[in-house]
């Protein structure tokens, strides 16, 4: 049966078709693979250009932190800003393995959290500064108060320390002078927020109670639901119960009346203020328990 001409030009087309179809798939094909060519080698030169700078970095002594002096353990390409009570000594140990090393090396946020391990350290910064200088910036805790630890075993001497205000035992490395109240009932084994909400009770009571806490010697804070203070009067010192509110109420009304206390329990060492308006003489001595 003899094809029609219009079945024949039909098929040429579909034909036709198909090539133009497959001649593009290739073409694309072509582009595809040609890039992807292009891609790794831009890819191959780009590692290869970065390896080279990471070796000058690493290896050029313009860039290395010129090591600590011998006896002085002090670099000339290590600044530290900020610092007066914290040991300066111990932040150059810190940067001790980076010495003699590329400042390409030196891991920051590692130094960083280094940093702050040190007591006296509340917020650290380190820096590069091209091509071989560090910067290390610090911020100190503000101590607000001494705290009479239990005495050492070894001498049996009590041992006084600072606190600062989120609990943080500070020792001083250089000679200092504070003139901060003097915490008892913290101890150095219990944990940092047990220590923090005791010393947020004291400065609680010193804000509430104002000037009237200038005759205060120490505050002992065992029993956060209950403040104990050793207040200086007519040269003699009473232990003070205030419990956990009012102060200020509480101590004004110990002394308005204390002269007639004195008169009466002239022996009274330790007085019950928990009660509002209440003044009780306690039998037994409370301010060191």
């Amino acid at each position: 049966m003899a094809r029609r001409p219009q079945d024949e030009r039909s098929t040429r087309s579909t034909r036709a078709r198909g090539e133009q179809e497959s001649l593009w798939a290739g073409i694309r094909w072509g582009r595809f693979i040609g890039w992807l060519i292009l891609g790794l080698f831009l890819l191959v030169g780009t590692l290869f250009a970065w390896r080279r700078t990471e070796e000058f970095l690493i290896k050029d002594d313009r860039f290395r932190i010129v090591e600590a002096e011998e006896f002085a353990g002090q670099s000339p390409n290590l600044t530290i800003e900020g610092i007066h009570y914290a040991s300066a000594s111990q932040i150059r140990h810190v940067f001790a393995p980076d010495f003699g090393r590329s400042l390409y090396l030196v891991p920051l946020q590692t130094r960083r959290e280094q940093l702050l391990e040190i007591d006296w350290v509340e917020e650290a910064s380190v820096s590069k500064i091209w091509p071989n200088t560090l910067k290390v910036s610090i911020h100190e805790r503000v101590p607000v108060a001494f705290v009479r630890l239990k005495p050492n075993p070894k001498d049996g001497m009590s041992q006084l320390a600072l606190i600062d205000k989120d609990g943080y035992l500070l020792r001083p490395k250089v000679a200092a002078k504070f003139t901060l109240p003097v915490i008892t009932g913290v101890r150095e084994s219990e944990s940092l927020e047990n220590r923090r909400a005791r010393v947020r009770r004291v400065l609680g009571m010193l804000k509430e109670a104002g000037s009237l806490t200038q005759q205060i010697s120490e505050i002992n804070v065992a029993d956060p639901n209950n403040l104990i203070i050793a207040e200086h009067v007519n040269n003699r010192v009473v232990n003070l119960m205030l419990g956990d509110e009012n102060y200020a109420e509480r101590l004004q009304n110990f002394l308005a009346n204390y002269s007639e206390i004195e008169r009466k329990r002239p022996d009274a060492r330790t007085l019950d203020l928990r009660v509002d308006g209440v003044i009780t003489a306690v039998g037994d001595d409370l301010g060191g328990k």
